[in-house]
């Protein structure tokens, strides 16, 4: 959803957090807000915190190396920040809006990891829907170096790592995961990935 305010775009992002941020180098900015949040409220909070525009020639350095996400490589651009440090995800770069000090690479992993968390969840809401199947009590992520996830106590327990699989690949592991918890057989199982996914095979080359 997009508001506009002074001939200045703001795009509404809901989120998990109790607190509003406002990102971005121009109009559109990204407002991201508790979902109880309604445009009124917003409207008058951007007016109360406007965001600092930044110029096209504004301060920023590049980490070094790309940042993976998703089999994704992504510039990092890092800004200056007085404020909370914060990440924030474009089409081609990761912006970084850092305090002095602050581990770039710390942030990033913190941030991917959510952002893993958060695409799995959607998944696996997709798939439970597809499958019929809701009795998934938890969803977690843990440090799984030798497997893609497990199923502990009726839960998904899924593998770190996978932010750096294509969406495409992580979306056939969450199938699995479902297949496996349903106690399906192989045959079952393959039959329900050429059902939904009929590229799956290339998917494990």
């Amino acid at each position: 959803m997009q508001i506009e305010i002074g001939d200045i775009f703001y795009e509404i992002v809901p989120w998990n957090k109790d607190y509003i941020r406002i990102l971005g180098s121009s109009s559109p900015y990204r407002v991201y807000a508790p979902a109880h949040c309604d445009v009124t409220f917003l409207k008058a909070y951007i007016k109360l915190n406007p965001p600092e525009s930044k110029s096209e020639g504004s301060s920023y350095s590049y980490l070094e190396d790309p940042y993976y996400l998703f089999g994704k490589p992504y510039l990092v651009k890092i800004y200056p920040s007085a404020t909370l440090a914060a990440v924030e995800l474009t089409a081609t770069s990761i912006c970084v809006h850092q305090k002095k000090n602050t581990n770039i690479l710390k942030l990033l992993r913190k941030w991917s990891q959510e952002l893993l968390y958060n695409e799995i969840i959607k998944r696996v809401a997709y798939w439970e829907e597809q499958l019929d199947i809701y009795d998934v009590t938890t969803v977690n992520i843990h440090k799984l170096p030798k497997s893609d996830f497990r199923i502990v106590e009726g839960g998904f327990h899924f593998s770190n790592r996978l932010i750096d699989f294509e969406k495409e690949h992580l979306n056939l592991i969450i199938l699995k995961a479902f297949c496996k918890f349903a106690n399906k057989t192989r045959k079952e199982t393959e039959a329900i990935f050429s059902l939904y996914i009929p590229n799956w095979r290339d998917l494990y080359s």
